[in-house]
C-alpha cells in the first residue's frame, strides 16, 4: 500500500505540473473565438488538450493514495468516502470529454465543419452540452469536496488542500471579472500548486 501512496504523491505531483503548463503556457494562444471546427483543429488547442488529459488520469490515479492515506482516519469518515467517490468519477467522467475533444471530434471536424460549428453554439439543452456540464460539475465538486474532507480529517498540512479549494473558485470568479485566460492562468497556478504539495506529502509519507 505504501508503494500505490508514493506513485499516487507522483501521480499529483504530475498533475499539478500539468495543470498549471497549458493554462499558463499554450492557453494564451487559443483562439476562442474562433469557430468552433477550427478551434478544434488548431494546434495550440490540440496540446492543450492533451495536457489536460494527462492532469486528469494523473489525478484520478493519486485520489487513490490520497484515499488510502487517510483510511485509519474516523474523522469525517464518510463524507470522505462519499466524496472520494464523487472525485474518482468526475475525473473519469472529464477524461471522456478530454479524450473525444483529442481524438474524435477534431477528425469529424475535418469531415464536416458546419456540424460541428452547429454543435459549438448549441443550447445547453443539447446532450453534448449536458455531457459536458455532467463532466464538469462532478469533477469540480467532487474535488472541491473532498478537499474540505481532507482540511476535516487534518492529516495534511492544510496549505494544499485550501489552494485547490481556491483554485476552483478562482477560475470562475477570475474569468468574470477579467477574462477567461486571465481566470485560467492564475486559477490554473494555483490548483497546480495545490495538487503538488498534496502528492509532495504523499510521497514523503510512504
Amino acid at each position: 500500500m505504501k508503494k500505490l501512496i508514493k506513485y499516487s504523491g507522483v501521480a499529483l505531483v504530475m498533475a499539478g505540473i500539468f495543470f498549471a503548463i497549458p493554462n499558463t503556457v499554450i492557453l494564451p494562444f487559443v483562439d476562442f473565438g474562433s469557430p468552433f471546427s477550427k478551434l478544434l483543429t488548431s494546434t495550440s488547442f490540440f496540446y492543450r488538450m492533451i495536457f489536460a488529459a494527462l492532469t486528469v488520469v494523473f489525478l484520478q490515479f493519486g485520489v487513490f493514495g490520497i484515499y488510502l492515506h487517510h483510511s485509519k482516519i474516523e474523522r469525517a469518515k464518510v463524507f470522505r468516502d462519499v466524496t472520494f467517490i464523487i472525485a474518482f468519477f468526475g475525473s473519469a467522467f472529464m477524461m471522456a470529454n478530454e479524450w473525444h475533444q483529442i481524438f474524435v471530434l477534431p477528425e469529424i471536424a475535418n469531415l464536416n465543419p458546419d456540424s460541428v460549428d452547429k454543435l459549438g453554439t448549441s443550447d445547453q439543452s443539447s446532450r453534448y452540452a449536458i455531457g459536458f456540464m455532467i463532466a464538469l460539475v462532478t469533477f469540480s465538486l467532487g474535488w472541491i469536496l473532498f478537499s474540505i474532507s481532507l482540511l476535516i480529517s487534518r492529516k495534511l498540512k492544510r496549505l494544499g488542500p485550501i489552494l485547490v479549494l481556491a483554485g476552483f473558485f478562482i477560475i470562475p470568479l477570475f474569468s468574470g471579472i477579467f477574462t477567461p485566460i486571465i481566470g485560467g492562468i492564475i486559477g490554473g497556478i494555483v490548483l497546480g500548486i495545490g495538487f503538488f504539495l498534496i502528492g509532495l506529502e504523499l510521497i514523503k509519507s510512504s
